[in-house]
């Protein structure tokens, strides 16, 4: 007796299923293609009807590579569709849109003021004039939104599987992150370096209102996307997804590298450069995220996937500390003859954050301590542009105000910061491949640590809000006053010990009480700045940020006693 050709071999007589797929999904995709083509055209094709009023032309004739640019992600999106790979077709859209939002805000600056803007593929003004925005400029913003409402239909016109897992997806995300931070670096620094007086750009930082919300979403966008992408254990998703945000980035590194090759007055600069170089390796990391996980068993000689990344996490901590010390060691600035230096004081402070850095990179390569030392790292890495902050503050102003150089220690300094942060990111993907390893449902939050973390809280907000030095006729940076890019340094710093004050209470005995001690070094460092910074100032005085940062320093090493006591059976 056969089987009815309608019914499963296993003799149920629950119908088939239908093999073929819905076409519901692919019209969905088919749409989002069209859409992001439109958006390319119009992101392409919009400066050629003028941007301001009055007119004002390009710097070079960028229109074409502004098309190819915007087109590479629709277009590789159309190829992968007709060869039927819909995850990777719909995940090409996902950088694209991702990366919108914050280009959308930068082209807000010809809104508000497109002499500031410093787009010479786009506008090169010439006078002091006034310019109001023209159509080309709404053509410009309703490309974006159409790269915004591309990447929704894809996402939600394609479905993807469940085909790929193991342990190479950790590895993989996290490089993909590394490169996603290096774009984010790259994004936030200035696009080029100019010798006309019309076209001065500046770091996001110290930038246009817009430039610096735009560049910030960025720089967001780029990591997010990434590992949004790279975490999918579909391998077509996640290809298609790193190829999608790698030409995102490209749309917005190239033209500043296209310009600067082709003007006489502007030259490179490193931002495009890393921005390029993540984008390039975000390409290379496409080819192994799209291949499916292996069923043969992984070699009994390979690290764990924990222990690897804590490796890496150590060595990245290692280099992070050595550049800064380094950094404090050196020159950070080259002043004009006569000039006074206003580098040395704040350099001072590079030396406890890379000994730091040093020490416990040493620390997460010895195997009994790595495991404790662990979440320390994703607190401490901070430190670095805690310090560094300070710095390149004094080396900004001194080539604004008195015409001088960068020193080596400046741009070492700058790299420290990110080496220092892929370090913090590698260490916080450890903890959460480790809390993969570990039952978390008996884990509830501890008033043995929650209330004196809640009064570390509000002292950790006096620390890095007040200043730590007072001097006559001195103001010192500030998170509420005066904001630069000293003030950066304690925004990031604060934002690390409010992040640890708060996760500790809801943490196990022993991660609880690292992340504490971790705030309690950058604390330390704050308070540091005191005895190594107030030379300069005659006059000087303890401040409200000193006194506050020391009964900080004291709750929370309390407080990391108090949590390392837990009993075990409570968490």
């Amino acid at each position: 007796m056969t089987a009815r050709p309608d019914l499963p071999s296993g003799g149920s007589s629950a119908p088939a299923t239908n093999p073929q797929p819905d076409p519901d999904p692919p019209m969905r995709l088919r749409a989002a293609i069209v859409v992001a083509a439109v958006s390319a055209v119009l992101v392409g094709l919009g400066p050629l009807l003028g941007l301001v009023v009055p007119s004002a032309p390009a710097a070079f004739l960028a229109w074409p590579l502004l098309l190819v640019l915007a087109l590479l992600a629709p277009a590789t999106a159309f190829v992968f569709a007709r060869r039927g790979r819909l995850g990777a077709a719909a995940a090409m859209l996902v950088g694209p849109a991702a990366l919108a939002p914050g280009r959308l805000v930068l082209d807000l600056q010809f809104v508000v003021d497109a002499g500031l803007a410093t787009r010479p593929e786009l506008l090169r003004v010439e006078s002091l004039d006034s310019f109001a925005p023209s159509t080309g400029v709404w053509l410009l913003i309703a490309g974006h939104v159409a790269a915004i409402v591309a990447g929704f239909l894809a996402v939600w016109g394609a479905e993807h599987g469940d085909e790929g897992t193991g342990s190479h997806r950790q590895g993989l995300l996290t490089l993909v992150l590394c490169a996603g931070v290096i774009a984010a670096v790259g994004v936030l620094m200035a696009p080029f370096v100019s010798d006309d007086p019309y076209l001065l750009p500046n770091p996001a930082l110290d930038g246009p209102l817009a430039v610096l919300i735009g560049s910030f979403l960025l720089a967001v966008a780029v990591p997010s996307a990434a590992g949004f992408v790279a975490s999918s254990t579909d391998p077509e998703f996640a290809r298609g997804g790193l190829l999608g945000v790698a030409a995102a980035v490209a749309c917005v590194v190239v033209p500043p590298l296209v310009a600067a090759a082709m003007l006489d007055d502007i030259q490179f600069a490193w931002g495009p450069v890393f921005g390029l170089v993540a984008a390039i390796a975000l390409v290379v990391l496409a080819v192994p995220a799209g291949r499916a996980d292996s069923a043969e068993p992984a070699d009994d000689l390979r690290l764990p996937a924990l222990t690897r990344l804590i490796t890496v996490s150590a060595l990245l901590a290692l280099v992070a500390g050595a550049l800064a010390l380094l950094a404090a060691a050196v020159p950070q600035v080259e002043m004009p003859y006569g000039l006074r230096d206003p580098s040395p004081y704040p350099a001072r402070m590079l030396w406890p954050a890379g000994f730091l850095l040093v020490v416990l990179g040493v620390g997460l390569l010895l195997p009994r301590a790595s495991r404790w030392l662990r979440p320390v790292l994703p607190v401490v890495w901070v430190v670095i542009p805690f310090a560094a902050a300070g710095v390149l503050d004094a080396v900004f102003t001194a080539l604004q105000a008195a015409d001088a150089q960068a020193g080596f220690g400046a741009w070492v300094a700058g790299i420290a910061v990110l080496f220092a942060a892929l370090a913090g990111v590698v260490a916080g993907i450890a903890g959460a491949v480790e809390r993969d390893e570990v039952d978390l449902t008996e884990i509830a939050m501890h008033r043995l640590v929650l209330f004196p973390s809640l009064v570390a809280l509000l002292l950790a907000a006096g620390a890095f809000s007040f200043p730590v030095v007072t001097a006559p006729d001195y103001t010192a940076p500030g998170v509420f006053t005066d904001f630069g890019t000293t003030s950066w340094g304690l925004v990031v710093a604060l934002a690390a010990v409010v992040g640890a004050a708060v996760l500790a209470p809801m943490c196990r005995a022993a991660r609880a009480a690292a992340l504490l001690i971790g705030a309690v070094l950058v604390v330390a460092v704050r308070v540091l700045e005191f005895p190594l910074t107030a030379e300069r100032f005659p006059g000087a005085a303890p401040g409200l940020g000193l006194w506050f940062g020391a009964a900080c320093a004291v709750v929370l090493l309390v407080t990391a006693l108090a949590a390392a006591r837990v009993p075990r059976d409570r968490h």
